[in-house]
């Protein structure tokens, strides 16, 4: 007879060990038990469900491919019906001939698939019938019993075989499947619409014409915003599940709305009070309806009552979306301080701007009081300040402006702010009245030229005549401007032009003339050279500002470098002829080379060619930036005093030291005469060679000389010190010890002891030389460095990130923003970005190419 469960005298013979231990193998057993089961469930079971899944993942299919809803209501209902009612039919004969597996059967099954002979897992189950006390029959069934249970380590179970082909030759599966991958990728997100569309067919025979509905709204694109694509979720027409309506679709004024739908009649586009009707889209050679339509139009300021989007279809509601059009509000923009005078002859300017979605422009814009306009030029002053980038929504920074060389400098003006958005909407900020900065000329002549300049901003004919005569009157004394014959020949042109051309054009001119005249009188050719560079530099970021012609910008950066190298060589002709280049310079600080220069523009005009404009206009600036510190650095007044007042005091100590070194040499003399020998010079520190051989008293009038020249020295050490502690602050250790050594040096020279002199004498001088080292650090520290600049290539020392002055760059002496950067392409970067243009390039040359790819090259290569 048999059991459910193997017999466990079995395993114990089989194995040799307790009972206990057989569990591996009975479970191993009753896995694969299991799992036969189970195959023989799925090979039963498949056959049966397959007709059911396949008509339910055709019908998934169908919806997918949204086919049902362009069918007339009749037939789509026809449609669904007989779904219904095959899938109702599957369903029923699903169930047919199915029966269930037993335990006989699955272990019949494992078997089979093991390869046993005389069902040996049956026997595992047996029990005997008779004999159960004879010991001769249990010791005989054991054996028996272990032989079947070595079988089980040959059990495996194949894969399952429902037979599928036998119900299905045709492959007819296969199909269902590809069609259903092929719906679900074609429906994306839509899927649940289209299949809502599908089970519901529409009782009206005009909106089931309807077949794709698909719409856009592009932001404009000084917003930053993306475009958004109207789900089918928010469709009305297709709601009804009672859940709350989506909120507003928030969007700009200025959006692009664009939609296209396939339908059997035009539908209309609503927003707000107005109607729009769709047009046909149709090829140029088909003239009769395709049954596609589109419509394209701009979301205004008069859309803005309108609370809902709205696409109709003779009269019938076919989807609506909750909107709302967004006002895009002017800029704002206000001073955080009131202009000021910086520098030389500069207007500081700190202000702060707003925008809802980005600023595109901010100027600074100068009026005069009584409405006149610079002669011959604009009625206004319009400069622009500094921005991160376009697409910035608030802006926080400050700018040096130099209106020095505007004829308007040093008359009353009004100052305002300008900021201007994407849209070219303007914002305003108050008027501030300020006297707009003027350079002060030092050169008399010069200074007479400038204030002749200033009269011409009211040309009435006595002013241009008291003009010219003022010209002829400073051209008949060359000798005044050092008999610059270009300075008498411009003086000459000025007046002539006064004379036959009174136009206001004409005045603009003598005064540009004149401003010109002016700066060469009181800075020679470094002031030119400035100006040139500023108007090339100018030109060049205008330039890229306006995505300007690649021709051009290279022939603008070729002048803007031959104009860097005239100026830094004015540049250090102009250090050397002021004595600036004499002075200590701070170690931690930084050089700026013009090599450095070099590269800078040389990485610009590579940033150009690629097409970076906004990176090789955050290159220029940041060189405009060192060049701005440089300027400054040179026309500060207040520094420029202490400069000067540096170099003077350094003069003073070196020029002391060396009177020390003299007055040691006359005190070793005499004590040599009084010793009557010459044993050597000392040496700094005290040490010298040989020693006196007796003291005797020396000449009491040479000694007297000795003692009053000391003195001297140590009143000429004791001023210094004062204009040291009035510049820095404080007196260095080394000149305190070198005022002590020269106090002990004129008691000894009191007392004629010439020796201990000596010794004090050198111990001034060591003083006073290591003064000289560390005061040059000090005063490089103190004044922020002197001009660090330098022709060659020379290497530069790691600085700390600060400018030729030590100073951060963006602060008092230099055009800052505090967010956001334009990043700025590596080497690796613009070689690929190089490439691809060079490829491009190539590519357009083919005419063998597609007309229409052709198009599409020469439209990216117009950028660059």
């Amino acid at each position: 007879m048999s059991n459910s469960r193997p017999h466990p005298s079995a395993a114990a013979r089989y194995s040799g060990k307790p009972e206990t231990g057989n569990i591996s193998w009975q479970t191993r057993y009753r896995l694969l038990l299991g799992l036969a089961g189970a195959v023989l469930m799925w090979e039963r079971l498949w056959p049966r469900l397959w007709p059911v899944l396949g008509v339910g993942g055709l019908f998934v299919a169908v919806a997918l491919l949204d086919l049902l809803p362009i069918l007339p209501f009749w037939l789509h209902s026809l449609v669904l019906t007989g779904f219904a009612v095959a899938f109702g039919f599957m369903i029923r004969g699903a169930p047919a001939g199915f029966q269930a597996v037993d335990e006989k059967t699955a272990r019949h099954r494992l078997e089979q698939d093991s390869g046993l002979e005389h069902r040996p897992l049956t026997a595992l189950h047996d029990r005997l019938a008779t004999g159960e006390s004879d010991p001769d029959a249990q010791s005989l069934w054991r054996v028996h019993l272990g032989r079947m249970a070595a079988t089980t380590t040959r059990l495996r179970l194949d894969l399952p075989s429902p037979g599928l082909a036998k119900c299905d030759p045709y492959g007819l599966r296969v199909v269902v499947v590809l069609f259903l991958v092929i719906a679900a990728a074609a429906s994306g997100a839509d899927a649940v619409a289209r299949l809502e569309r599908a089970l519901v067919p529409r009782t009206d025979d005009t909106l089931g014409g309807a077949l794709e509905l698909d719409v856009w709204i592009t932001p404009p694109a000084y917003t930053g915003l993306a475009p958004l694509f109207m789900e089918h979720a928010q469709e009305v027409a297709s709601a009804g599940d009672g859940l709350p309506a989506p909120g507003p679709v928030r969007v700009p004024v200025g959006s692009t709305l664009l939609s296209q739908a396939a339908a059997a009649s035009a539908p209309q586009l609503i927003v707000g009070g107005r109607k729009i009707q769709f047009a046909a889209i149709s090829d140029a050679d088909v003239v009769a309806d395709t049954g596609s339509y589109r419509v394209e139009t701009i979301l205004e300021d008069a859309d803005r009552d309108a609370d809902a989007l709205e696409i109709r279809i003779d009269g019938h509601v076919l989807a609506r979306w909750p909107l709302n059009v967004v006002a895009d509000l002017p800029p704002e923009v206000e001073f955080t301080r009131a202009p000021a005078r910086a520098g030389r002859a500069q207007l500081r300017i700190e202000y702060e701007a707003r925008d809802d979605y980005g600023l595109a422009g901010l100027q600074v814009v100068i009026r005069h009081p009584d409405g006149r306009s610079v002669p011959g030029g604009q009625p206004a002053i319009r400069a622009e300040l500094p921005l991160p980038g376009l697409g910035s929504n608030w802006v926080e920074g400050k700018s040096l402006q130099d209106f020095s060389a505007h004829p308007w400098a040093g008359l009353p003006v009004l100052v305002r702010l300008q900021a201007i958005d994407g849209r070219g909407q303007a914002g305003q900020s108050d008027v501030i009245r300020i006297v707009l900065p003027e350079r002060i000329f030092n050169h008399p002549v010069a200074r007479a030229i400038s204030e002749a300049r200033k009269k011409l901003n009211t040309p009435d004919e006595d002013v241009i005549a008291e003009v010219i005569t003022e010209l002829k009157d400073i051209a008949s004394r060359p000798k005044h401007f050092y008999d610059d014959t270009v300075v008498f020949l411009a003086l000459s042109v000025a007046a002539s032009r006064l004379i036959h051309d009174g136009r206001e054009a004409g005045v603009g001119t003598v005064q540009e003339l004149l401003w010109e005249i002016a700066l060469r009188i009181e800075d020679g050719e470094f002031a030119i050279a400035e100006h040139d560079l500023k108007e090339i530099q100018d030109r060049l970021m205008r330039a890229l500002r306006n995505w300007g012609d690649a021709r051009e910008i290279e022939l603008l950066m070729d002048e803007f470098q031959q104009a860097l190298d005239k100026y830094m060589a004015s540049l250090a002709e102009h250090l050397e002829k002021q004595g600036l280049t004499q002075l200590p310079v701070d170690p931690s600080s930084r050089y700026l080379e013009s090599t450095d220069l070099q590269r800078m523009i040389e990485e610009a005009r590579e940033l150009a060619r690629t097409g970076a404009f906004n990176a090789a206009r955050q290159m220029l600036a940041d060189l405009k930036r060192m060049l701005d510190a440089i300027r400054n650095g040179l026309g500060k007044g207040q520094q420029r005093q202490d400069l000067v007042q540096a170099k003077r005091l350094m003069d003073g100590l070196r020029d002391l030291t060396r009177r020390q070194r003299k007055h040691l040499d006359k005190t070793f003399q005499r004590q040599q005469q009084s010793e009557g020998a010459m044993p050597g010079r000392p040496e700094p520190g005290g040490q010298h060679q040989g020693a006196p051989k007796r003291q005797r008293p020396g000449d009491k009038r040479g000694e007297g000389a000795g003692v009053a020249e000391q003195q001297a020295l140590r009143r000429k050490l004791g001023k210094l010190m004062l204009q040291m502690d009035e510049l820095l602050g404080q007196i260095p250790s080394s000149m305190g010890r070198a005022e002590r050594a020269m106090r002990g040096a004129v008691e000894a020279l009191k007392r004629g002891q010439f020796g201990k002199a000596v010794l004090r004498e050198t111990e001034t001088l060591d003083q006073l030389r290591r003064a000289i080292e560390g005061l040059g650090e000090q005063i490089a520290r103190r004044l922020g460095s002197t001009i660090g600049v330098a022709r060659g290539w020379q290497g530069t020392r790691p600085g700390n990130g600060r400018d030729p002055f030590g100073r951060v760059p963006g602060g008092s002496f230099g055009s800052g923003i505090d967010d956001g950067e334009v990043k700025i392409p590596d080497h690796i970067e613009r070689r690929r970005a190089r490439d691809i243009i060079q490829e491009l390039r190539r590519r357009a040359g083919e005419r063998h190419r597609p007309e229409t790819e052709r198009d599409y090259i020469d439209r990216l290569l117009k950028r660059f």
